[in-house]
């Protein structure tokens, strides 16, 4: 976790600047936050260092402003400086309002708010916790995985803080503010997902010591919960366990899914435990925010990213932090490492055919055609809908792991809303005999029904389909099954009946043509 250290802050203060700035009539707040630390971190340092409080040193130091400011005016004033008689009596009236009755003094709060009670700003509760003042894009960053209550996705460059400021920071401060304003704790509960109980009990132990620096009363504080005091109810304010832990008896208000994939361990088995982790996830809890970098093309962020709500901050968003991308080639850092730690690319070879495939948000109105790739049990059955928009195709898929004739209930309202006006059926594995039915049932909302027998290679149609890649634009409103298999297709898959769909659809309406199989009918 990069700057999350407890660095000692008053070496930051330089007396000599110190002294300066409160001469110049500065507040305690500006000369604080001109150090980059908070008004009570000031304070300790003034009675740490020079034995006295900050408001009796602040008084003092701001005394010996006015009399700089009182010879500057007369010696000014003896010069007859040009239009310094205006500026002499803006500041006496300004700076000695005791000294002047006909200028009224400033109002007063009557109910002003005792420190204590004052609640924190962001970048306040980061230098009490010991951590730097955030930059503007990682309150951004904050802001985005905090506040929002939908599933949603932050990739950023490596080094940006995002666990700093986001899962540690970010999830402290909205405890803190719930617990500051009286808000229902209960309403307020986090489980955080990560790959090693080491890094749990990290993030666990860092969260915790930001809550009790800020004043909040911790129940329970152990190497893997923080419960609040008045927390009711069995989920914790915090509670942080590893990807291969079961979710059973948690019902947490939100889920944190930090760092689920890193490039130590992209296996296939590792990629089908981060995605079942977080379909279990998503059973229990809408308000879900994975945040990392890209690892693997065929990674849990790959497979939401332009899905899901994402949020995406590469190399060169906060110059502060950036690494010397340069240095790291020289040294022999691999380019694809760099690519996608740093500028969130996935580097687009063989391993992924329809890797430049786009996503749309809607499938748009009018006449379209679709293609039926059938199942008789045991494997998907796969439909296509596709339009042509200018020069490329929008399509819209689903997929389902039944018999074609036990998807026809789904498929109808799916047909009519898209406006399918031809369908085709294959008939390779069924015949000709279910086009009758087919017709029957898509006949009475204006789908005309045909048959395709296919003699062309599968995988040979399939890389023909991911050759026009580029052109296709995947509407968001595909199911997860169909759009898994295209996006995650690579040859020998154990599922690509959908991808098959797709290829078979371009073939059928002659945009591609597939290596046909000797001795197939």
């Amino acid at each position: 976790m990069a700057k999350t250290g407890r660095p000692n802050l008053y070496h930051k203060i330089n007396w000599d600047e110190f002294d300066k700035l409160v001469s110049y009539q500065c507040t305690q707040i500006e000369v604080a936050h001109f150090f980059g630390v908070s008004v009570d971190t000031l304070d300790d340092a003034c009675r740490a260092e020079l034995g006295e409080t900050l408001a009796e040193i602040w008084q003092k130091r701001r005394s010996l402003g006015k009399v700089r400011l009182r010879k500057a005016q007369m010696l000014n004033v003896e010069r007859g400086a040009p239009g310094w008689a205006t500026m002499a009596i803006y500041l006496d009236k300004k700076m000695f309002p005791a000294e002047n009755p006909d200028t009224p003094p400033p109002p007063t709060d009557p109910n002003p708010v005792k420190e204590e009670d004052r609640i924190l700003t962001f970048n306040e509760f980061c230098i009490k916790s010991y951590y730097f003042e955030p930059f503007p894009k990682q309150e951004e960053m904050r802001a985005f995985g905090l506040d929002l209550n939908v599933t949603r996705l932050l990739l950023g460059s490596r080094g940006y803080g995002k666990t700093d400021y986001v899962t540690i920071m970010g999830v402290a401060y909205d405890l803190y503010l719930a617990w500051k304003t009286g808000k229902d704790l209960s309403e307020h509960t986090n489980l955080i997902i990560t790959k090693s109980k080491a890094r749990c009990g990290a993030l666990i132990e860092e969260i915790g010591n930001a809550l009790e620096r800020n004043g909040v009363p911790l129940d329970k504080f152990t190497g893997s919960v923080i419960r609040i005091k008045g927390l009711i109810g069995q989920d914790h304010s915090v509670e942080a366990i590893t990807i291969k832990t079961s979710m059973r008896g948690r019902h947490p208000k939100r889920i944190i899914m930090d760092d689920p994939v890193t490039d130590e361990d992209v296996s296939e088995a590792m990629r089908e435990t981060v995605k079942r982790r977080y379909d279990e996830a998503y059973k229990l809890c809408k308000n879900i925010l994975i945040i990392g970098q890209p690892a693997h093309a065929l990674d849990l962020y790959a497979k939401l990213r332009g899905i899901i709500k994402t949020m995406e901050v590469p190399h060169g968003q906060i110059p502060e932090l950036d690494a010397d991308l340069e240095a790291m080639k020289l040294a022999g850092v691999d380019q694809h490492s760099i690519e996608m730690s740093y500028h969130l690319r996935i580097p687009v070879d063989g391993a992924v055919p329809f890797g430049s495939l786009k996503y749309t948000d809607v499938y748009p109105a009018g006449d379209s055609v679709a293609f039926i790739d059938p199942s008789e049990g045991g494997d998907y059955t796969a439909i296509t809908i596709l339009k042509m928009v200018g020069q490329g195709f929008v399509i819209e898929g689903y997929a389902w792991q039944r018999a074609w004739f036990l998807c026809l209930d789904e498929m109808v309202p799916i047909v009519k809303k898209l406006g399918v006006k031809k369908l085709c059926f294959e008939t390779n594995t069924t015949g000709q005999f279910p086009l009758s039915q087919l017709r029957q049932v898509f006949g009475p909302i204006g789908v005309g029904v045909v048959g395709k027998n296919s003699d062309s290679n599968k995988e040979a149609v399939i890389m023909a389909a991911a050759s026009m890649s580029a052109m296709l634009h995947l509407s968001k409103q595909s199911n997860a099954a169909y759009t898994e298999q295209v996006t995650g297709y690579t040859a020998k898959a154990k599922h690509d009946d959908a991808p098959d769909s797709l290829g078979r659809c371009l073939e059928w309406l002659g945009f591609i043509k597939g290596k046909s199989v000797k001795g197939k009918k």
